[in-house]
């Protein structure tokens, strides 16, 4: 008996032992995973909140709210929290059942916000537009960009007043014989005098009655995305290019729309009033950035009505009459015909100025024109300061429909860029994030994580992981 329970004994030892063994191997194996499972989710929950909260994008701020920041910023924090996760306190040589402590763990790639054009940060936006909005704008740009091309909103007026004006300019100036019997010369006059006079001075002084609540921020532009060379992180790995796409331009100009603010609509606590016309026209002062939005606005209307006015034979007829009678007085009447489209060149300019103001009050403007939606007469273009009056509640597009569309007209390499200028300076508003940069935004990383153990059973993890909306 003795024997035999020797024998068995030393079997069923062995045996106990094998499973313990076993335990212990799968069971570091698991606790090594968990580990690293709660390092790289503790780092990514480190998330910039003021970024989520204003604009729904997920990053962590490798400054951690202050300094220069870095992918060893990131690692310092995933190192503690592994650490902290394992059962460090253990002596070394104690009998536990792990004895795992953390041998190194390393970054070998990761992918920063502004990484190649910014993918990570269009990748987001579209997983967001796709949950959260329902893409109704979308039509709208598309509408309203075909109306005004259809329109010719894009017609050269420029260049037809330079050769019309040289029409006028080859002519020379008329004399005639005084009372006196002397030789008088006299000037040829160009009825569309008093536009040109006004055509450099400043829109919105000329088109809005009291200037007063415009914005006249000037904020520094020195330390902002499109203005200083940036950190490169690997760019996006193939692995999450398989989860889902890219914003659009036309995507992303619906989301900057619900995410900024503009002229009558401004964002409360932005930096910029007007955060659209800044990624318009990316001037670093409010007034200025409005201003060029609207002489922009102004060349589309004239563009537009310009034409109309072409094909609009009742006004043709009045402009040709003011014409001929100018060409008479001055014993020119080959002159009729070029003064005639000098007059109704400045008579589209005006009916522009009065459309931009009719829109900056907050009224629509159609795109095309009609006899009811006309409003200066031929006589403004003498007195262009005088002819602009209001016109409230008119149908029609309204300014933030042109500037929907004039955004998304706009080259997606300035816009983009001029739009994560405007994510950095909001955020910097912030209290704890004036280091804020959107170059030193981790979307993703790949980690490996390596574990040793007193029992000599050591793991290694390799692990992809990030803000992954798909």
């Amino acid at each position: 008996m003795t024997v035999y329970l020797a024998l068995t004994l030393a079997v069923m030892v062995s045996f106990v032992l094998a499973l313990v063994e076993g335990a212990r191997t799968s069971a570091t194996r698991m606790r090594a995973l968990c580990v690293a499972d709660m390092g790289i989710n503790s780092v990514l929950s480190e998330f910039n909140k003021e970024l989520f909260e204003q604009y729904d994008l997920l990053f962590t701020d490798m400054t951690y709210g202050g300094g220069s920041g870095g992918i060893e910023a990131v690692r310092s924090h995933l190192k503690y929290y592994l650490t902290m996760n394992l059962d460090e306190s253990t002596p070394e040589m104690a009998r536990d059942l792990l004895g795992m402590r953390l041998d190194d763990a390393m970054i070998e790639e990761y992918a920063l916000a502004t990484d190649n054009f910014a993918e990570a940060v269009r990748r987001q936006v579209s997983d967001y537009m796709d949950t959260t909005l329902t893409g109704k704008l979308t039509g709208l740009f598309d509408d309203l960009g075909g109306e005004l091309s259809g329109a010719g909103f894009d017609y050269d007026t420029g260049a037809k007043r330079a050769e019309v004006y040289s029409k006028i300019d080859s002519y020379d100036d008329p004399t005639y014989i005084d009372e006196e019997g002397e030789e008088v010369t006299e000037p040829i006059v160009n009825p569309a005098g008093s536009v040109d006079a006004i055509r450099s001075a400043g829109i919105l002084g000329l088109v809005l009655n009291d200037t007063s609540d415009i914005s006249k921020k000037v904020v520094g532009l020195d330390d902002v995305l499109t203005r200083r060379t940036l950190d490169q992180g690997d760019g996006i790995s193939e692995e999450e290019r398989s989860l889902g796409n890219a914003a659009g331009k036309v995507s992303y100009c619906e989301y900057l729309f619900d995410k900024c603010g503009y002229y009558r609509n401004p964002k409360e606590g932005s930096v910029f009033d007007y955060e659209i016309e800044y990624v318009i026209k990316g001037k670093d002062c409010d007034w200025d950035n409005l201003e060029a939005v609207a002489k922009t606005l102004t060349l589309w209307r004239e563009g537009i009505n310009f034409l109309y006015l072409a094909g609009d034979e009742s006004k043709k007829a009045e402009a040709k009459a003011m014409a001929t009678a100018l060409a008479c007085v001055i014993l020119l009447p080959d002159l009729a015909e070029p003064i005639m489209w000098a007059i109704l060149l400045a008579w589209a300019y005006v009916e522009s100025l009065q459309d931009v103001k009719i829109l900056l009050e907050g009224d629509g403007v159609p795109v095309m024109k009609d006899s009811t939606t006309w409003h200066t007469r031929l006589s403004g273009i003498l007195h262009p300061r005088s002819a602009l009056h209001s016109y409230p509640g008119q149908a029609g597009p309204k300014y933030g429909d042109y500037l929907n569309t004039m955004l998304l007209m706009e080259s997606y390499d300035k816009l983009l860029p001029r739009s994560l200028d405007i994510m950095e300076l909001d955020v910097r508003e912030a209290s704890g994030n004036g280091a804020f940069r959107m170059d030193a935004c981790m979307q993703s990383f790949l980690v490996h994580i390596k574990t040793r153990s007193t029992h000599r059973h050591n793991a290694e993890i390799i692990r992809r992981s990030g803000y992954y909306y798909a």
